[in-house]
C-alpha cells in the first residue's frame, strides 16, 4: 500500500505580506529651522574664514614601538596652537556665548548626526535674533584653518567684523520659519492661561489664612485614635511600648488548643475501626 501523505498547514502570515503595525511616534508642530546654505555661498564663507588662517606646525607622532621605550615626561608632545581673538570652538563654549549673549553669529556643521545635539543652540539662536548657518564640511575647514576640527563655531561681540557681516549677509537669504495661525492662538490660550493660574495663585496666598492642626495620640494599646462624639476630651499621650494598631473588637475568640487535642484524642479512642499497635 502507497503511505499517504499529511496536508501541510497554511501559514497565518505568507512570505510576501509584511505586517502592518501602528506606532507613536512624537513630531514637532512648528517647522524644523535647519539654514543650510548652498555650495556658492559656502565657498563665500570659506574664503572670509581663510583670511584669518593660521600657520599649523607639523607634527608627526611616533609609533608606539619607540614611543613606549621612552618616559613620559621626555615624550614629544603636539606644538600649542596658536588662537583666533575672537573665535568659539566646540558646542559648549557657544552654548554658554550665546546664553551669556557675548556671540554675535553661529556657525554649525550641516551633516551633523544626530541634530538633538545642536538643536538646543539653534533654539537659542532663534530665540535672540542671532544670525545662523549650516556649512557643509564644516569640520575639515576649521581643522585646515584653525587646527581644531569643530561642529560647531561661533564668533563673539564686536570681533571679526567681516565675518559676522557675510553670515549676516546670507542669512537673510535662510530667514526663520513662521508659525501657522493655528500655533499661535494655541501660543496665546496658554499664555493666557498661565497669567490666569498665576493670579489666582497670588489671591488664594493673600486670601488664605494659616491653619493649625490638632494632633491626636493614643492613649493606650486597647482605645482607637479617634472618637467621633469624645474627640474634645482627649487626655494626655502617654508613651507605650508594644504594637502600632488596634485589634477589632468582634474577632472570635480563639479556641483553647489543649481542650480541642484532647477531644481529637477521645474520638479516636472511641473509635472501633481503630488499628491497635501489636
Amino acid at each position: 500500500m502507497e503511505a499517504t501523505t499529511l496536508p501541510k498547514k497554511k501559514n497565518t502570515i505568507s512570505k510576501g505580506k509584511l505586517k502592518k503595525s501602528i506606532k507613536n511616534v512624537l513630531c514637532r508642530p512648528d517647522p524644523v529651522f535647519w539654514p543650510e546654505i548652498t555650495d556658492d555661498e559656502g565657498k563665500r564663507l570659506e574664503s572670509t574664514l581663510k583670511k584669518h588662517k593660521i600657520d599649523i606646525p607639523e607634527f608627526k607622532k611616533p609609533h608606539w614601538k619607540t614611543l613606549k621605550q621612552i618616559p613620559k615626561e621626555k615624550r614629544p608632545k603636539p606644538p600649542q596652537l596658536k588662537k583666533v581673538d575672537g573665535l568659539l570652538l566646540g558646542i559648549r563654549e557657544c552654548a554658554e556665548a550665546v546664553k551669556n549673549k557675548e556671540c554675535a553669529a553661529i556657525i554649525i556643521e550641516a551633516k551633523i548626526n544626530p541634530r538633538m545635539i545642536i538643536q538646543p543652540i539653534l533654539e537659542m539662536c532663534k530665540t535672540k535674533d542671532i544670525p545662523v548657518l549650516c556649512l557643509n564640511d564644516l569640520r575639515n575647514v576649521t581643522r585646515i584653518y584653525f587646527g581644531v576640527p569643530t561642529s560647531c563655531l561661533g564668533i563673539k561681540c564686536n570681533s571679526l567684523s567681516d565675518v559676522t557681516k557675510v553670515i549676516v549677509d546670507l542669512a537673510k537669504n535662510h530667514p526663520k520659519p513662521k508659525l501657522s495661525n493655528d500655533l499661535k492662538k494655541a501660543n496665546k490660550i496658554e499664555v493666557e492661561k498661565k497669567g490666569i493660574v498665576e493670579k489666582m495663585d497670588i489671591e488664594v496666598s493673600k486670601t488664605s489664612e494659616v491653619t493649625t492642626f490638632q494632633f491626636l495620640y493614643r492613649t493606650s494599646k486597647k482605645n482607637r485614635v479617634f472618637v467621633p462624639n469624645a474627640s474634645e476630651n482627649v487626655k494626655q499621650p502617654t508613651k507605650f511600648i508594644g504594637q502600632d494598631f488596634i485589634e477589632f473588637s468582634e474577632k472570635p475568640k480563639q479556641k483553647d488548643s489543649k481542650a480541642y487535642m484532647k477531644m481529637i484524642l477521645k474520638r479516636i479512642s472511641n473509635n472501633p475501626d481503630r488499628v491497635k499497635k501489636k
